[in-house]
C-alpha cells in the first residue's frame, strides 16, 4: 500500500518508537463491516476496511493511525471486564476513545478535521437505538458546533466536558458511564453485542482495552435466549421404583421461555409496560439424596412434618359438631332487631378435597447463601426444607403446591426457577432439582410476583395464594432509587390480590418490619425472629390458611 511509509513515519513521529502496520483479510464478523484491530505492538488494517463516501482511503488510515495511537500513549490495556455487562464496557469505550483523542489534540491540535470529517460521515441524527445513540455522542464529543437535542446525549456531553477538565483521570469517566448506562436501562434502549460495532470507521474495535473472561456459566442479559423444544429428562431417567438406584444426571441450566412485564415507577405513578424480562429456567441438577438436617442441629419441630388438618370446617350448617359462632352472633343480632335470621349456626367437618392451590416462592438471591445467626445452616438451605416439608403435608392432604424461585440480574434477565410445579410428583428427581437450585444475584421481587401470579390463575381452585420466602428487602443493581421496588413488590401484590390470589411474606429479618408491612400489608407479613422455625411457621401459615 502506497501509504504505509507516511504511516509509519506518522506513527514513529507521534510515538517515539516503531508501531507495525499490517495488512489482513477481514476483522468483521458476519454481517458488520470491518473496523482496525489494535495490539501493543500491531496496527491491523483490514483489506476491507470500509471508506465511506466523501473521505479518501488515505485520510482514513491517517485517522486510524492517530486514534492507535492516542490508545498506546493514553489508555490503559486488557482492563478485566468481568461484572461488566456488554453496554457498559461499549460505553466505557466510546468515552475512552474520546478521551484519548482530546489528550492527542491538546497537543496536535491540527488533527481535529482528521476525526471530524469521518465522525460527522457516520452520525445517525435522527437514530435512537444505542448504535445510533453512541453516534451522535461520538460527533457530539469531537465537533463543539454540533447541537442535539436529544436529552441523554445532552446530559452525557454535560458531563463529559465537566470531567473534561481533568482529562488524565481515566476513572471518572468511567464513573460516567456507568451513570449513562443506567440510564439506558430506564429508557429500555436495547443492546446487543452480536449486531454493535464502533460506528466510526477509523477507531479500532476496543479489545486493546479489554482482557475479557471466557466463561458460559452467565450469559450476558442482553443475549438472545434460545428457546429449547424440550425439558431436559426428568422423570424419564429416574427408575419407577423408589427402591432401585437412582441413576446420576448433570444437565446445563435450560432456559425455557421468557416473558414481559411492567413494573410500577412510584415517582410518576406509571406502570411501565414490558419493562422486566423473566425467564423460565431448570437449573443444572444431578441427583443428590434428599435434603435432611443433621439430627444434631435440628430442632424437635424440623424432624417430621406436622399434621396439618383432617379436612375442611364447612360454616353455617343446619346442624354440626361445633357452633359457629360468626353464625350464631348474626343469628342473635337478627333476633333482636325483629328480623328474620337463618338458624345455620353449626360447623362441621367436611372430607378434604382439593380445594387450595399454594404456590411458596423462594427467594434465591445472593445473600441467602449467607450463614444464619443461630447455626450453621444457610438460609438458602432453610428454606428449601421448609418448602420441602411443606410440599410433603400439601400432597398428603390432597391440596395442590408449587415450590418456585426467582433471582434477578437487572430487569433484562429475571430468572425463575420452577423447581417443583403443580401436580408434579415429589420423587427423587423433584429433590435433586429443588436441591440444585442456585443463589446468586438480586430480589427483583415485583416482576417475580408478577409471573407466579399468572402461574396461579392457570388453576381452578378457590383458595389461590402465593406464600413468599426472604431474608430481605427486594433490590438490583440497575435500581438507584429509594423504594422503588418495594412498591413495586407493593403493586404486584394489589394486582394479584384483585385477581383473587392470596399473597403473604415470612421474612427472616428482625429490621423487616416497616418495609415488609409496606409490600405485604398489616395482616399478611410475618417476621420470622429465630430463622429455625422457618419450616414450622410456614407450615401453620398453610394451616391458617386453609382453615376457613
Amino acid at each position: 500500500m502506497s501509504d504505509w511509509p507516511s504511516l509509519r513515519w506518522l506513527a514513529q513521529g507521534l510515538l517515539g518508537c516503531d508501531l507495525a502496520l499490517q495488512s489482513g483479510g477481514s476483522s468483521a464478523a458476519d454481517g458488520l463491516l470491518s473496523r482496525p484491530v489494535l495490539t501493543p505492538s500491531h496496527l491491523l488494517l483490514p483489506d476491507d476496511l470500509p471508506v465511506p463516501d466523501g473521505l479518501d482511503q488515505h485520510s482514513l488510515l491517517r485517522a486510524a493511525t492517530a486514534h492507535a495511537v492516542a490508545h498506546l500513549k493514553f489508555s490503559v490495556p486488557s482492563l478485566p471486564s468481568k461484572g461488566l455487562k456488554p453496554m457498559t464496557v461499549a460505553l466505557i469505550s466510546a468515552l475512552e476513545d474520546a478521551r484519548v483523542e482530546r489528550l492527542l489534540l491538546r497537543d496536535h491540535p491540527g488533527m481535529r478535521d482528521w476525526f471530524l470529517k469521518p465522525l460527522r460521515l457516520a452520525v445517525q441524527p435522527e437514530g435512537i437505538g444505542f448504535a445510533a445513540l453512541m453516534s451522535r455522542l461520538d460527533l457530539a464529543l469531537m465537533d463543539p458546533a454540533y447541537r442535539d437535542d436529544q436529552p441523554w446525549v445532552h446530559k452525557a456531553r454535560t458531563l463529559f466536558e465537566k470531567q473534561a477538565a481533568d482529562l488524565e483521570n481515566s476513572e471518572g469517566f468511567r464513573q460516567i458511564a456507568l451513570n449513562l448506562v443506567h440510564d439506558l436501562g430506564q429508557t429500555r434502549v436495547a443492546f446487543r453485542p452480536g449486531q454493535y460495532q464502533v460506528s466510526a470507521p477509523y477507531r479500532d474495535d476496543n479489545t486493546f482495552l479489554w482482557q475479557h473472561e471466557i466463561s458460559s456459566a452467565d450469559p450476558p442479559p442482553e443475549l438472545e435466549l434460545q428457546v429449547p423444544q424440550q425439558h431436559p429428562p426428568q422423570a424419564q431417567s429416574m427408575p419407577s421404583s423408589g427402591e432401585g438406584k437412582v441413576p446420576e444426571v448433570a444437565t446445563e441450566e435450560v432456559a425455557l421461555c421468557q416473558h414481559l412485564y411492567p413494573e410500577w415507577d412510584h415517582r410518576l405513578s406509571l406502570l411501565r409496560q414490558d419493562w422486566c424480562t423473566v425467564v423460565d429456567k431448570l437449573p443444572s441438577w444431578r441427583h443428590v439424596p434428599k435434603p435432611a438436617l443433621a439430627v444434631s442441629a435440628a430442632p424437635m419441630a424440623l424432624k417430621r412434618p406436622p399434621h396439618l388438618h383432617g379436612g375442611r370446617r364447612v360454616r353455617r350448617q343446619p346442624e354440626g359438631d361445633e357452633l359457629d359462632l360468626n353464625a350464631v352472633v348474626e343469628f342473635m343480632v337478627a333476633q333482636r332487631s325483629h328480623r328474620f335470621g337463618e338458624s345455620r349456626c353449626f360447623s362441621r367437618r367436611a372430607a378434604a378435597e382439593p380445594s387450595a392451590s399454594i404456590l411458596v416462592l423462594l427467594d434465591l438471591s445472593a445473600s441467602t447463601n449467607d450463614r444464619l445467626p443461630e447455626g450453621t445452616q444457610t438460609f438458602l438451605g432453610l428454606e428449601k426444607e421448609a418448602a420441602l416439608m411443606l410440599a410433603n403435608a400439601v400432597h398428603a392432604s390432597g391440596d395442590r403446591i408449587a415450590v418456585h424461585g426467582f433471582s434477578s440480574n437487572t430487569r433484562a434477565e429475571v430468572s425463575y426457577y420452577r423447581l417443583v410445579d403443580f401436580g408434579a410428583p415429589l420423587d427423587a428427581a423433584a429433590h435433586a432439582v429443588l436441591s440444585s437450585a442456585p443463589a446468586r444475584h438480586s430480589t427483583r421481587l415485583g416482576a417475580a410476583l408478577r409471573h407466579a401470579t399468572a402461574s396461579l390463575l392457570e388453576e381452578a381452585n378457590d383458595l389461590k395464594a402465593i406464600l413468599v420466602l426472604t431474608d430481605g428487602a427486594p433490590s438490583d443493581i440497575d435500581v438507584h432509587t429509594p423504594n422503588h421496588l418495594v412498591e413495586d413488590a407493593r403493586h404486584a401484590i394489589h394486582q394479584a390480590r384483585a385477581a383473587g390470589v392470596q399473597v403473604h411474606g415470612l421474612v427472616v429479618d428482625r429490621q423487616a418490619d416497616t418495609y415488609a408491612r409496606r409490600i405485604f400489608g398489616w395482616r399478611h407479613h410475618h417476621i420470622v425472629d429465630n430463622a429455625m422455625t422457618l419450616p414450622t411457621r410456614l407450615c401453620s401459615l398453610y394451616r391458617w390458611l386453609t382453615a376457613a
